[in-house]
Order: C-alpha cells, then sequence, then structure tokens
C-alpha cells in the first residue's frame, strides 16, 4: 500500500475543506427556505436577499442577478474576475501544499566526531580470526640473504662429507619497511601499504633456518561467494567492487556514535584490481545431453565446429618471442597472440595445415567443419563453466597417429603460446619488469542452440560452448571512496561511489629491484611514494625501482608448469595472493573437495545463469575472470590499517532534515500573490484618488438594498434607511409571489408573529445599531 507523505495529506485535508466550503453555503439556503412564506417584512426580504445572494445558487441558477446581457462591462469583468480569483485561491489552497518534502541532506560544513571499529555479521565477520603478532618475515631462497639482512653458512667436514648449517635472518628490515609505510601515509591515514595487507585466514608455521623459528604460514578456506551480489560493498578488512572487480584495503571505522540521519565522508583506499582482455576463438564445442539424464551427467556427440576462426586463420603469424612485459603492454594483443598459436596449432593437429606457421600454404578447412573430439583427456559439462592455463586442453594430446595429430603436437607446443602472452615465468628477475599476466583458455557457459530456455536441460537436446583466450593482469591504484553510515555495525556501512583519485601530478610507485633473484625466489616489495620523493631511502642494501604513474602493474608469474607459491617463509602481507588468486581465476573447474568455492556454478544454478549471459561475448568472459579473481582475493585477504583509531576524532559530513519545496506546485499560488498585489495597488491609487472608499461603499450598499427599493416603490419611503425607517417600513408586511408584490397595510400581526416573525424588527435595528 503506497503511502502518503505529509504534504500530500496536507493536500487532501485542503481539498476536504474546499469541498466543505462549496458544499456548507450550498445546503444552508435549501434548509432555509423550507421554513420561510410568501409574506415577510420588508427587513426580512432584505436580510434574506443577502443571505442568498451571497451564495454560489444565483450562478448556478441563471438568476437575474447573474445576468450578463445589458449589464455595464465593468461589472460583468469584476464578477467573472471575482469568480476566477475565487476558483485560482481554491485550487492554490489544495496545489500549494503538495510541494513540500522533507529532504535529508548534508550539512554544509564537516563536523568532527569520534571514530570506533565496527564489527559486520556476515560471514567474513565470523569467519575472520584475530590478527597475528607474527613479525613480518620473508626468504630469499637458502644460498644468499634478503637484502638488509643476512645469512651464516657453517659447514664441517667429515671425511669426505661436508655437512653445512644454514641460518638466516628473516625480519624484513624496518628501513626497508619505513618506506613504504611512510610512502602511503603520507597520501593519508586511510592510503595501506604493502604491510597493511594480511591473509585473512593463517596458522604459525615453523621454520628451522631461520633465527626467529617461526611465521605466519596462509592457509584459505572460502567463507562466502559475493559474485552475484553486483555491487560494492564492505566487508570485514575489504572494500570489494563486485561491478567492475577490485579489492579496497581498510580496517572498517566509523562514527562511534549513531547520528539520527547519518554522515557522510570521502577516504582515498588502496585498492589491487585485476585487468583482463578476452578474445573469441570463433569456434565452439558442440554436443548432446544423453537420452537419460539421470543416469550420468555427460555429453554425447562431442565435436569442435568452426566458425571462421579456423577456416579464416590471419597471416602472416605473430612473433613468437617472449616480451619483457615492463609497465606498459596489450593486454588484447597478448591474448590474440595466444589464440593465433591455438588455433594454428588445432588446425596442425587434425592435419588441416602444415606444422611450420612461418609457411602456412593450406588450410584444408571450410567454415561450419566439425571434427570430432573423441576420448578427449578433459571433462565438460553442460552445468559449469571451465577455465585453464592448458591451451589446447581440448584436444588429446596423447594421440599421434596417421590421421589424428600426425604431427606430433604436444602440450609443449601450447604451452610456447602461454608463455608468449603471460611474458613472465618463475624465472624471471625479481624487477619491476615482471608484471604479472596470466593467461588461459576459457570455456564460457553452454547455451542451447534450437532457442529453448538453457536454464533446461532437456534429454537429447543440442548445446554449444563458446571459447576464449583471455590475458589478465593485477594492478594497484588508489580509488576514492565516499561513504555513508547510519545505524551501528559494519551493515550499516555503505559505499556511496568509487572513483579513481586524481592527482595534480601522477605518484610515484615504487618496486624492490632485485634483478638476480628470480620471482619463484621471492616476489618483490611495492608501494605508494609521494610524487616528489628523491631519494626514499639511503641504505645502500636497498634497491628500488620507481614509475610516476597513476597506477602500477604488480610483479608475478603464472606459467604452466609451476603454480604460484602458497607460502613460504613470508609476512603475513600476502604478496603471492594477487597470483595466486589470478591462477585460481584461470583454473575454474568443478568442486572436487578442495576449500575453494564453486566458481564453476556447479552447485549454483543463480550463478550458472550469470555466466551463461556473460560468456555470450568476450568482454563477458573477462568479467568472468574478474570477479572471480575478486572473490577469491576477499576470501583471502584482509587489510588492517584504519582511517582512525578508537576514539579518535575525524570530520563527518553530518545529515539533516529539512523542509523543502518543489516550485512547480507553486504556480497557483504565485498567481494569487500577482492578483493580490495588483489588486491592493489599484485599490492604493484610486483610493489616494478619493474615487473609492468606505462611505461610497455603504451608499451603494444601502441603494442596492431589495428592503430599500420595496420600501420606495411600494411604500413610498424615500428617507434614510435608520432606525425611524426601520420602525415605519421595515416592519410593514410584503407578499411577493411569481406574479405579483402586494403590500399589507399595517405592521406585523400577532398571528404573523406567532410564524417566527416577531425578531424582524429587533433584528433590523440590531443590524442599523451595527
Amino acid at each position: 500500500m503506497t503511502s502518503l507523505t505529509v504534504a500530500e495529506a496536507s493536500g487532501l485535508i485542503a481539498a476536504g475543506v474546499f469541498i466543505l466550503q462549496l458544499l456548507l453555503p450550498l445546503s444552508l439556503p435549501l434548509i432555509l427556505i423550507a421554513f420561510l412564506t410568501d409574506e415577510n417584512s420588508i427587513i426580512s426580504w432584505n436580510v434574506l436577499a443577502r443571505f442568498l445572494h451571497s451564495t454560489l445558487w444565483p450562478s448556478i441558477l441563471g438568476s437575474s442577478t447573474a445576468a450578463v446581457s445589458g449589464v455595464q462591462k465593468r461589472l460583468t469583468i469584476s464578477g467573472h474576475a471575482q469568480t476566477i480569483i475565487l476558483g485560482v485561491v481554491s485550487i492554490a489552497s489544495i496545489v500549494t501544499p503538495l510541494g513540500l518534502y522533507d529532504s535529508i541532506e548534508p550539512a554544509g560544513s564537516p563536523t568532527p566526531v569520534p571514530f570506533a571499529y565496527i564489527k559486520g555479521t556476515s560471514a567474513f565477520s565470523y569467519g575472520t580470526p584475530d590478527r597475528s603478532d607474527a613479525p613480518f618475515t620473508r626468504n630469499c631462497g637458502l644460498q644468499q640473504a634478503c637484502p638488509g639482512t643476512s645469512l651464516n653458512k657453517t659447514c664441517h667436514q667429515q671425511g669426505l662429507l661436508e655437512n653445512c648449517t644454514v641460518v638466516y635472518d628473516s625480519l624484513i628490515p624496518e628501513q626497508l619497511a619505513d618506506v613504504f609505510r611512510d610512502g602511503a601515509s603520507a597520501f593519508g591515514p586511510s592510503v595501506s601499504s604493502v604491510f597493511d595487507m594480511q591473509y585473512r585466514t593463517f596458522f604459525n608455521g615453523t621454520d628451522q633456518y631461520s633465527v626467529l623459528g617461526w611465521y605466519a604460514k596462509p592457509s584459505y578456506r572460502s567463507l562466502q561467494v559475493l559474485i552475484l551480489d553486483e555491487k560494492v560493498e564492505a566487508v570485514e578488512g575489504l572494500i570489494v567492487d563486485m561491478v567492475d572487480g577490485g579489492i579496497g584495503f581498510r580496517n572498517h571505522t566509523a562514527p562511534a556514535k549513531a547520528l539520527k540521519y547519518g554522515s557522510t565522508w570521502d577516504e582515498d583506499i588502496l585498492f589491487i584490481q585485476p585487468e583482463t582482455q578476452c578474445v573469441p576463438l570463433n569456434f565452439s564445442i558442440e554436443f548432446q545431453l544423453p537420452p537419460v539424464l539421470e543416469m550420468s551427467v555427460d555429453v554425447v556427440n562431442l565435436v569442435l565446429k568452426d566458425h571462421g576462426g579456423l577456416s579464416n586463420l590471419a597471416q602472416p603469424r605473430p612473433s613468437i618471442s617472449v616480451p619483457v612485459n615492463g609497465q606498459e603492454f596489450d593486454l588484447r594483443q597478448r591474448a590474440w597472440t595466444a589464440a593465433w598459436y591455438n588455433n594454428f596449432l588445432t588446425l596442425a593437429y587434425f592435419n588441416a595445415t602444415d606444422p611450420d606457421p612461418t609457411n602456412i600454404t593450406r588450410l584444408d578447412i571450410t567454415p561450419g567443419q566439425t571434427f570430432k573430439l573423441q576420448n578427449a583427456n578433459f571433462t565438460l559439462g553442460y552445468r559449469n563453466i571451465k577455465t585453464t592455463i592448458s591451451l589446447g586442453e581440448y584436444l588429446n594430446l596423447r594421440l599421434s597417429n596417421a590421421t589424428v595429430n600426425p604431427h606430433n603436437i604436444t602440450q609443449k607446443d601450447f604451452d610456447l603460446a602461454t608463455t608468449i602472452c603471460g611474458g613472465t615465468t618463475s624465472s624471471s628477475p625479481s624487477t619491476i619488469t615482471s608484471a604479472l599476466i596470466g593467461c588461459g583458455l576459457v570455456y564460457g557457459a553452454a547455451n542451447r542452440t534450437d532457442g529453448v530456455s538453457p536454464l533446461r536441460t532437456d534429454p537429447n537436446s543440442p548445446w554449444s560452448i563458446p571459447l576464449y583466450i583471455c590475458a589478465s593482469a593485477v594492478r594497484a591504484s588508489l580509488k576514492t571512496v565516499s561513504f555513508r553510515y547510519n545505524g551501528t555495525g559494519l551493515d550499516a556501512l555503505s559505499i556511496t561511489s568509487l572513483s579513481q583519485k586524481t592527482y595534480p601530478s601522477p605518484p610515484l610507485w615504487a618496486v624492490e629491484d632485485l634483478p638476480d633473484r628470480t620471482l619463484e625466489e621471492v616476489q618483490p616489495l611495492w608501494g605508494i611514494l609521494p610524487a616528489n620523493t628523491t631519494s626514499p631511502t639511503t641504505n645502500p642494501a636497498i634497491n628500488l625501482s620507481t614509475i610516476a604513474s597513476t597506477s602500477l602493474y604488480l610483479p608475478g608469474y603464472i606459467d604452466p608448469t609451476t603454480t604460484p607459491s602458497r607460502g613460504s617463509p613470508q609476512s603475513p602481507s600476502p604478496q603471492a595472493k594477487t597470483s595466486q588468486s589470478l591462477y585460481r581465476a584461470l583454473s575454474i573447474n568443478r568442486p572436487a573437495g578442495q576449500p575453494f568455492a564453486d566458481y564453476a556454478g556447479w552447485t549454483s544454478l543463480a550463478l550458472y545463469a550469470k555466466w551463461q549471459t556473460l560468456s555470450i561475448t568476450a568482454a563477458g568472459a573477462a568479467k568472468i575472470l574478474d570477479l572471480v579473481w575478486t572473490d577469491f582475493a576477499a576470501n583471502a585477504m584482509v587489510g588492517t590499517r584504519a582511517v582512525a583509531e578508537d576514539n579518535q576524532v575525524r570530520p563527518v559530513t553530518v545529515f539533516q532534515r529539512r523542509i523543502r519545496y518543489r516550485l512547480p506546485y507553486a504556480v497557483p499560488g504565485i498567481v494569487i500573490l500577482a492578483a493580490t498585489l495588483g489588486i491592493v495597488a489599484g485599490l492604493v491609487v484610486l483610493g489616494c484618488m478619493r474615487r473609492t472608499g468606505i462611505r461610497r461603499l455603504k451608499g451603494l450598499l444601502e441603494q442596492t438594498a431589495v428592503g430599500r427599493v420595496l420600501g420606495l416603490v411600494l411604500a413610498g419611503q424615500e428617507e434614510e434607511m435608520g432606525k425611524d425607517w426601520v420602525k415605519k417600513v421595515g416592519g410593514k408586511r410584503v407578499r411577493i409571489t411569481e406574479g405579483e408584490i402586494t403590500v399589507q397595510e399595517g405592521l406585523l400581526s400577532a398571528e404573523t408573529k406567532s410564524d417566527g416573525h416577531e425578531n424582524d424588527i429587533a433584528e433590523a435595528e440590531d443590524i442599523e445599531n451595527s
């Protein structure tokens, strides 16, 4: 049921009053005439005329007092003007209140309020343990120490056997940590550094080679899938963008005391977000569902169908050199290169071309042609999507004979395309140039080809799966986040806007420069520095590379042979989790007892329906990877930096209740105001000219009174209508009918007085005295 606003209720009340103002003056005359006779005193006829003609009945019934013909134009215009003005006044009394409304608006100036930590009630709040007191640690292998630390190797010779003992310092030097902490703090108390990121779940691990002897080792268990939320929301320790992908690091604090209408404020937050580009392979995998679905979830009649990606293979071939990523690269071009080699190798597998990509002399295939996929070494379902970093996985590369795979195409051939696309591997140097780029094959969600809803899985129904090659990177940037807090707890904190931070000049991003170490050995630290930073550290053991930019592509690697580290002796800072999250986004499959969420849609029809919609286009396939990366990263990481500690004061804009008005509803009132001003101005002018006044008005009232007319015409009394006139003439009886007017001699009789006329003289005298 629709609720009424205060303005609407006021308008209805005004409308009701208006109806009563019409109804009552029209009803009372009808009641009065029921008790009147045709014979009354002259003064009674006088009063009765005033009573009846002051209502709307003359205009409704078209009586002589409402006549137009033969009447001076001044009188006609004044009468019409009066009616119109009174009508507009009535409309204004109803419409004008409708423009009023309550508005909750921010105050004009900030108000300092104390902040406090707020806890939520979501799965992220319940499943996030208290933070560890573990120090920030890492190792760089057992052969050499990390920058700024020491490694002692003691060896003892026992005959031909040499026993060596290694002890290293695993603590990250404070001077190195301060570079990134201070750099983030220079942008504000809300900006996190890499040391304000931690694993969401962890346990205490032992390290027999370090002086410290223990460290916080990461673990992972999925808490909640956020992909279907499709909004920017705050969870424990993070701001999660499930619209465009990305996570921002923030330990959530808000005004300690609940404000009546809430408050709002802005903060600069460090975000890490994926960036993905996909290209279609322009061929699909077609299949049918089995006749009896209850007995099997496998598909039948599996074929690969060309849609131009094989028959119209572009020439010449792209470069096969492995690029240096740096901080500038074209992800779409990387994906296109990998897709080209994937399609070329697929053609060679089916012997539709020769195996030399530099000399393609034949393409023995036509658009729409199909190839049977027999004895495939991968699982394919109509209830889930799938991603993999193993290109060509849809082919059985273990087969090689005269008709199928005669050129002996192997997985290593496809892995080369993955490496060309990614650029970095586990052996890449640990520097700013080794940006993380992950490439993989995306099997989109299956859709029916017979036009029936894909949510129906009918036996023997035909289906098609689109395939894409995608290239993904992960970048860090600062974003300005607008918060609104109205209530208590984390559930009352909402994000109203999210935008890239603007700078007068681009900031500096710094990455540890460790050219003699590989990414497999150590992940370089990174962070943001002010634009005017010249020498972030004086320690010669600490080397940094910087770049002036609004964002930084993070270092890391994903290759087909080595998966990212899940937790060597590291700090609680989840350096490897960005790569691990991307690896999981590129390794989506049916759930198989692992502690990972089901991103394939196997157990969630709603999620699978979303994937069906996104799988239609390459941009949609890219969004699938971005959303999965975001969800996995949100479950894996947490931010520990808060804009304000408990009871620390921060300025916020408090919302207040204010009464506002919509001007269009004021139009009738403005018209009446203008008319009123015009009438008052005319009245003043005419008064100054002595052309109007109370005496003149009273004279016209007496001259137009029906009693005076009756007195003059019938009784022959011309004197002024004073007390004597009332006594002499006012009490005379007059009978008025449709045909005639007769005067009865004498004053009211006793019989007439008994009919209710005994007060006529008294009433007339009272009127005269007043």
